[in-house]
């Protein structure tokens, strides 16, 4: 029976990443750790056997909405299909804890060999009639490294750029690009779990088509993008189903909600495997909580 591997980026709270990676010991796991560059955690979370650091040079800055979170994924996928054959490749968060057993998430990975679970959005989906919306914008044009990015002089910039292109609504046609390998532009959640055979693919592709990742390098938010797009233009695009995480958008904003023990109910009577996210020096009781269901 194949083993999974479960891809960790983690980036602070060490504690709290620890008692991730007991949640998550399995013989059939094995986990690979992304630290993010710019942080010095590395040094104080478990290892073992099966827990495997990425090297400083697979490391990666990770800034928010930029390509460096895509880069990251692709070195923890690359590094763990280098160093084993994985029936599933699972991405996960060190804010995240799982609402199942290891024992019930092995076994739900097993019985579905062939699954991607993925969240997919159809390009031109939410303001109906086949228009444009500000998804589709996030490919639509050239957006340069200076307006990518968090912080105020870089919104201001890329606000600048999309009013100067058409608005979040549309694209004047003299900025638009073009698509690479004329494929369909798909979105969804970062948290991807692939199977090993579309990784396999995934990575073959890639090797062959840098026009891709070229292109991606100036999309805004490409992480909710990237792989969607890869899936859906694949050989595997129907066999999928959604992906595996409980998140809680219902605060709005560009983060999900952090989870409390108020929401353990709702957390608990969801079908998903994983949770996000967490914040143990903020609220440590729901964390404690779903560990004593788990355990």
């Amino acid at each position: 029976m194949s083993k999974q591997a479960i891809l960790i980026q983690c980036h602070k709270n060490p504690e709290q990443v620890n008692l991730l990676l007991a949640a998550l010991q399995h013989p059939d796991v094995d986990i690979y750790i992304h630290v993010d560059k710019k942080s010095d955690i590395g040094s104080r979370l478990r290892t073992s056997s099966q827990i495997h650091i990425l090297p400083d040079k697979y490391r990666v800055d990770v800034q928010w909405a930029t390509f460096s979170q895509v880069r990251a994924t692709l070195n923890l996928l690359r590094y763990a299909s280098h160093h084993g054959e994985y029936e599933h490749y699972w991405l996960c968060s060190g804010q995240d804890y799982p609402i199942k057993s290891i024992d019930e998430i092995v076994r739900f990975l097993h019985s579905k060999p062939d699954a991607n679970f993925i969240q997919i959005w159809d390009s031109k989906n939410s303001t109906g009639g086949g228009t444009e919306n500000n998804y589709d914008k996030r490919t639509a044009i050239y957006f340069p490294a200076f307006v990518l990015g968090n912080s105020t002089a870089k919104r201001i910039a890329k606000r600048a750029l999309v009013e100067l292109t058409g608005g979040w609504n549309r694209s004047l046609s003299i900025f638009r690009r073009k698509a690479p390998d004329n494929v369909k532009f798909y979105f969804g959640s970062s948290w991807i779990c692939l199977s090993g055979e579309a990784e396999c693919w995934m990575e073959s592709y890639l090797k062959s088509h840098h026009e891709y990742i070229r292109f991606y390098r100036n999309v805004n938010c490409p992480d909710e993008s990237f792989f969607q797009t890869l899936v859906m233009n694949s050989p595997y695009k129907d066999n999928r189903e959604d992906y595996l995480h409980y998140v809680d958008w219902s605060e709005g904003g560009n983060s999900p909600k952090t989870l409390t023990i108020d929401d353990y109910e709702k957390i608990s009577g969801s079908d998903k495997l994983m949770a996000r996210k967490f914040d143990l020096t903020a609220n440590k009781k729901i964390i404690e909580r779903l560990k004593r269901n788990n355990d």
